[in-house]
């Protein structure tokens, strides 16, 4: 589920990821899950994360799905923890996972999909980590 439907710029930040590769597909996910998943309103892209907790704090794991700059043949979803430094625009890059598009649409293998939310879920619990997650990129991440 999607728990902050009625927070200020959420509703627009869902009608703009419906348009992105993978976008209606993430969506409808998160809509259907029992965890309780947040979007981040502004920004570029689709960035969410879950109102859980891991080991007592509050789980700062996020995800966001974004088209890179100059291609339309990928969109890209890069897991990361935000700074806890309230100032800071500092993000710590746990991966990505690069789904190949073809003819504007996105190939989202459901069982992938599962591993990055279980991942997400977990804090980004080191056994947990998708087997398809890449550490090298060579293109930048928008805010």
């Amino acid at each position: 589920m999607i728990v902050n439907l009625s927070e200020d710029g959420v509703m627009e930040r869902l009608e703009a990821a419906g348009g992105l590769p993978a976008g209606p597909e993430i969506l409808q996910r998160l809509k259907e899950s029992e965890e309780p998943f947040f979007v981040v309103a502004g920004g570029s892209g689709l960035e969410w994360g879950v109102a859980n907790e891991v080991k007592g704090s509050p789980n700062r794991a996020r995800l966001k799905l974004f088209v890179p700059d100059g291609t339309d043949q990928m969109a890209v979803v890069v897991g990361y923890k935000p700074s806890q430094i309230a100032w800071s625009r500092d993000r710590y890059a746990y991966g990505v996972w690069e789904i190949p598009v073809r003819d504007g649409e996105a190939r989202v293998d459901p069982e992938v999909l599962e591993a990055w939310l279980a991942f997400q879920v977990s804090g980004f619990h080191p056994e947990r980590r998708p087997a398809n997650l890449l550490r090298q990129i060579a293109y930048d991440i928008p805010y």
